[in-house]
């Protein structure tokens, strides 16, 4: 642990989520030190406890996961945390909490929504988390304010992938925090509460500091809305004019679930939920949380569950939604008639070779970008909240670090405020108005995880640019990324001197 914890003032300390090559594990430490008539006083806070996504990169052999390393907060009484604010339910984010548990360790209460106790419940028991080692949950919604310590946090709702997602107005005397969490712009979200735009506005000559989520910044414009994801699968589906639909879908992310059935509602086709146990598992999450799909259906169409019913049972024209495992025996033994719509980037090629090998057409993200259901901001989004928040210095999490150092010109170009350091895990940044300073660093461990007789026990291993080698392959390499924003800032540039010239 560092000196600077000696000195009063607020600090943001990422642990996991500005990783040097790779976007997971996500955990981020608040402290505040203030002075009393005892001496000095620390509130801590810890924002997620995910999982790191690539842990077999790190090179233990028989690893089951990677979280990162709180243990010296846990373990120093003066910055122990009061407590762990979830800001959604996906493992990158969650995840941790369980083998945290399972290695013995004891947690502080947990902040988080209704479906986020509800998946954290079901890893409890797929891990055998017993009830006298889980840690108290507290159930929160967007305009909740939660006072610990000489910190308040206040609930935002925040547009995301899945259900009670929330971002964090963190208020200290020094200053005062926007952690948004994984979030866009979008308000067409479907059955639940998008971004709160008018709280933000309301609030936003306090917001001095974002720590923002910059998982969609290569993308230009705004981040596509979940109304036209609709709007083009139920176009695609009646151009087509085929009978037999299969639209695979991410299992974490519910929202693409109601998306596909309300097209396949809208189109008046019977809907057959097919996949993996996974996908069944979130799929009674949905229905568990409160919506009924049979009571949005209206008796318009029939729904069926498991893939192993005959094609005649389906009756004549049905949509399939799945996982991308595998497609079955969904369209019987003739493709004819039949189309997938993929709604995930390539790196769900398999999925693409059991269409092949059926001769069923598809069409992917590639063809149609609408398709795509994402939870991230692209620039536009991040455009629209600065000017919203009166230019506050954003800091960027949830993306690699190559990523930041690559869109600062065009970030300053478009007005952005950004950390003129670029945040790395284990790196503490003291936060006051206007101002936003490194104050120490320290080399980066994340905790390799490995289990026996049912206990998990923990591997201390260096983070290394290396670490997320395998990630990279899949997705944008340094150069590849540096000439994306250039190109951007060209066509900005351009076209600001068209408007100037007009």
């Amino acid at each position: 642990m560092t000196d600077c914890f000696a000195e009063q003032g607020f600090y943001w300390r990422p642990v996991g989520g500005n990783n040097i090559d790779q976007i997971s594990g996500h955990c981020y430490q608040y402290t505040d030190i203030v002075a009393r008539k005892s001496g000095l006083a620390a509130t801590t806070i810890i924002v997620d406890l995910g999982k790191f996504d690539n842990h077999q990169a790190l090179g233990v052999k028989n690893s089951a996961a990677a979280v990162p390393d709180i243990r010296d907060l846990l373990k120093t009484p003066f910055l122990n945390p009061r407590a762990i604010f979830l800001t959604h339910s996906h493992p990158d984010h969650l995840n941790g909490i369980v083998h945290y548990l399972k290695a013995g360790f004891l947690l502080p209460p947990l902040y988080g929504g209704i479906y986020t106790r509800m998946i954290l419940e079901d890893l409890y028991r797929s891990f055998n988390v017993p009830a006298y080692m889980q840690p108290d949950f507290i159930c929160i919604g967007d305009g909740d304010e939660i006072k610990t310590g000489s910190l308040k946090i206040e609930v935002v709702a925040a547009s995301h992938t899945c259900f009670d997602s929330f971002g964090f107005i963190i208020k200290s005397k020094s200053a005062t925090v926007y952690h948004t969490g994984d979030m866009k712009i979008d308000n067409s979200t479907y059955f639940r509460k998008p971004t709160n735009l008018k709280r933000l506005r309301l609030i936003a000559p306090a917001i001095t500091h974002v720590v923002a989520d910059f998982c969609g910044i290569t993308e230009e414009g705004f981040a596509i809305r979940e109304v036209d994801t609709f709007k083009k699968m139920v176009k695609i589906i009646k151009k087509s004019r085929k009978d037999k639909i299969f639209i695979p879908v991410y299992p974490t992310h519910p929202e693409m679930y109601l998306i596909a059935f309300l097209a396949a509602l809208k189109l008046r086709k019977n809907v057959v939920f097919y996949g993996s146990d996974d996908f069944y598992s979130y799929l009674r999450l949905i229905k568990d949380y409160g919506l009924s799909f049979d009571k949005m259906a209206q008796g318009r169409i029939r729904i069926f569950e498991g893939g192993q019913n005959t094609v005649r049972d389906y009756g004549k024209s049905f949509v399939v939604i799945g996982d991308y495992n595998d497609i079955g025996d969904c369209f019987g033994d003739s493709a004819r008639n039949s189309i997938g719509l993929i709604t995930a980037k390539t790196f769900f090629n398999p999925l693409k070779g059991q269409f092949n090998s059926r001769n069923i057409k598809f069409i992917t993200v590639e063809d149609a970008p609408e398709l795509q259901g994402y939870g991230h901001g692209f620039i536009g989004d991040f455009e629209y909240l600065n000017s919203l928040l009166h230019h506050p210095i954003i800091i960027p999490t949830h993306c690699p670090c190559y990523i930041i150092d690559g869109c600062r010109k065009l970030m300053q170009f478009l007005g952005l405020n950004m950390v003129t350091v670029t945040p790395k895990n284990n790196q503490t940044f003291r936060l006051e108005k206007e101002k936003c300073t490194l104050a120490a660093e320290a080399p980066a461990t994340w905790l390799v995880v490995s289990y026996s007789g049912g206990n998990a026990s923990f591997s201390e291993v260096w983070q290394k640019p290396t670490s997320g080698e395998g990630f990279l392959k899949r997705t944008f390499s340094a150069r590849r990324c540096r000439n994306k924003f250039s190109m951007f800032l060209l066509q900005r540039q351009k076209g600001k001197k068209k408007d100037a010239n007009r």
